[in-house]
């Protein structure tokens, strides 16, 4: 994962099943490519905890997050709530 450009760190624990990144601010890795990379390297990838810049679509929209930059736009699982500073907390779910 430090390979990937965007990523500045990484913390992995396989006794609890979790991978922590950090991306560089402007970054423009999708959650879909990390989810490859995850894949491809023998693991599952489940629920993601994201703090983002992008916004929410209106009401009668599916609920999505569409992330800043890359125009992806990732399945919520619940509601997205401010993080401050423009950025959004929110739980995505895996595909």
């Amino acid at each position: 994962m430090r390979k990937v450009d965007g990523v500045q760190d990484v913390t992995v624990s396989l006794k609890d099943g979790m991978t922590l990144l950090g991306l560089k601010p402007g970054n423009t890795v999708t959650l879909t490519k990390l989810r490859e990379i995850i894949k491809n390297s023998g693991f599952v990838s489940k629920e993601a905890t994201i703090v983002a810049a992008g916004q929410v679509p209106g009401a009668g929209s599916p609920s999505v997050f569409v992330v800043g930059g890359t125009g992806e736009r990732l399945p919520l699982v619940g509601q997205a709530t401010g993080a401050g500073q423009g950025l959004w907390r929110f739980t995505s779910q895996a595909k």
